[in-house]
């Protein structure tokens, strides 16, 4: 079995990162949780759209991929901010969670973070009607995120959860 590698996102990884964006879950575990318009990383044509060059996006985001036996199996996505590190989105399929993937793509970017000069990374994931976290909350929490107790409205039945980590 091959080693997972990490490494930047390449124009060509576009239909890899859909699938890996499409397998990751599925549409009733996202009910309640995600705008229902989402389509940047479930699009093949929003993606492209988006893409810059190298691993850039438009906004300044970039996408880091997660390879093994050759197939990308999962990826993040983060953008340096002002004063911090921003991960705005992570993937993984779904019969490669839980196996450490999310885990070796989060540090690769905290080291990013930290050879960047950044002692802060945001992130956030959602809180749906009833109160229930989105399933990565007790991952962010393992990898040493805090919750900040920041409940924030949006337009859809759904808050955002804001963590934060100090790298140093």
């Amino acid at each position: 079995m091959e080693q997972l590698v990490i490494r930047n996102a390449t124009y060509g990884d576009i239909p890899s990162i859909i699938e890996v964006d499409l397998s990751s879950t599925t549409k009733d575990e996202l009910l309640g949780f995600t705008t229902p318009e989402w389509v940047t990383y479930s699009s093949p044509d929003e993606l492209m759209k988006f893409w810059a060059e190298g691993n850039g996006l438009k906004d300044g985001s970039e996408i880091i991929v997660a390879v093994k036996d050759g197939k990308i199996i999962g990826f993040i996505v983060f953008k340096k901010e002002r004063d911090n590190l921003y991960i705005d989105n992570l993937h993984i399929i779904r019969d490669q969670q839980r196996r450490g993937v999310g885990r070796a793509l989060v540090t690769h970017v905290e080291n990013v973070a930290l050879a960047s000069g950044y002692s802060v990374i945001k992130t956030d994931t959602t809180e749906n009607a009833q109160g229930i976290p989105w399933k990565s909350y007790g991952f962010w929490t393992k990898m040493g995120y805090r919750d900040t107790g920041e409940r924030l409205p949006t337009k859809w039945d759904f808050m955002i959860i804001p963590f934060v980590k100090n790298l140093k």
